[in-house]
């Protein structure tokens, strides 16, 4: 126990995290956690914020993928909805 194993050709070292849904399985080392949550993190609310522009009635063009402009709209939105649902500072995943 506690010792590295190969699964799928890939190297799984103890204390790396397994994630896995109906379509995938991957390993991140824990080194790694923390960073990738974050990008998770934003890729997810901007993606809310991406939804909430084409239902709000904008066209997908500069929308999706973000322009420029659409990028400062989100970041504008983005500070205002941190104190709603979403999490907006970065977190401590793993110690």
């Amino acid at each position: 126990m506690n010792q590295p194993i190969a699964c799928g050709g890939v190297a799984v070292y103890p204390d790396d995290i397994i994630f896995g849904d109906s379509e995938a399985v991957i390993v991140i080392p824990r080194e790694y956690v923390n960073e990738i949550a974050d990008e998770a993190v934003e890729m997810e609310e901007q993606e809310e914020f991406l939804k909430l522009e084409i239902e709000s009635g904008k066209s997908t063009f500069g929308v999706y993928p973000p322009n420029k402009e659409t990028l400062e709209r989100f970041e504008v939105w983005r500070k205002s909805a941190c104190s709603g649902r979403l999490r907006c500072e970065p977190a401590q995943y793993i110690d």
